[in-house]
């Protein structure tokens, strides 16, 4: 299956919706405590999927990137804009290597956040996406993403270890970087605690 498979029926998920409430709210504190307003911010949301966080972050925000891979979740993400006028909000298919040459006015201005929830550990290249979407960072921006930690022992092992997270954020240059557990969400009958990795960049 891919990602397109699952899009007529995320945003129904009760699981994915308490994710993405968790995620925000997560990421509310964080800004407080560093000082980095959410208001009026410039974000990018690499990995937005149907867009449960970007609708969230709409109200706060000044412009949003939404950005996955997936079309048919994309599709799913502008009927919302449509449907709830978020004229803040600009939808993309297109990786990141070829947004900075087909829409480079799209990231000429830099981010004050680049959010990556539940995506990082799908990625073939976890290192070199952190490292680029750094690239696009303003400075005394934040990375944040939230994945599932990894368990080895598990029947199908998935996820990043907390080691992982912090060499990908101290190699892509980002400074006070932390990894905890992010928050608590039921999914499946099981209470979930996924990872949070923070970083900044130095201004």
């Amino acid at each position: 299956m891919t990602w397109d498979d699952y899009a007529d029926g995320w945003d129904e998920d009760e699981g994915a919706r308490a994710y993405s409430r968790a995620a925000f709210e997560c990421l509310t504190r964080l800004a407080d405590s560093r000082g980095v307003p959410l208001a009026g911010a410039r974000a990018l949301d690499f990995g937005c999927g149907t867009g449960l966080l970007t609708e969230k972050l709409a109200p706060v925000c000044g412009a949003i990137v939404a950005m996955d891979t997936s079309a048919k979740m994309v599709e799913r993400l502008r009927q919302k804009i449509d449907r709830f006028g978020l004229t803040n909000v600009v939808p993309t298919t297109a990786a990141l290597e070829k947004l900075v040459h087909q829409e480079p006015t799209l990231l000429a201005d830099g981010f004050d956040f680049v959010v990556c929830s539940s995506v990082c550990a799908f990625l073939d290249d976890y290192f070199g996406a952190v490292a680029n979407l750094v690239c696009v960072m303003k400075p005394g921006g934040l990375f944040v993403q939230w994945d599932w930690e990894l368990d080895r022992e598990a029947e199908e092992p998935h996820g990043l270890t907390r080691n992982q997270i912090v060499q990908a954020l101290t190699a892509s240059g980002l400074k006070n970087t932390q990894v905890e557990t992010a928050f608590e969400v039921p999914l499946g009958g099981v209470t979930m605690r996924p990872l949070l990795g923070v970083g900044q960049k130095p201004t």
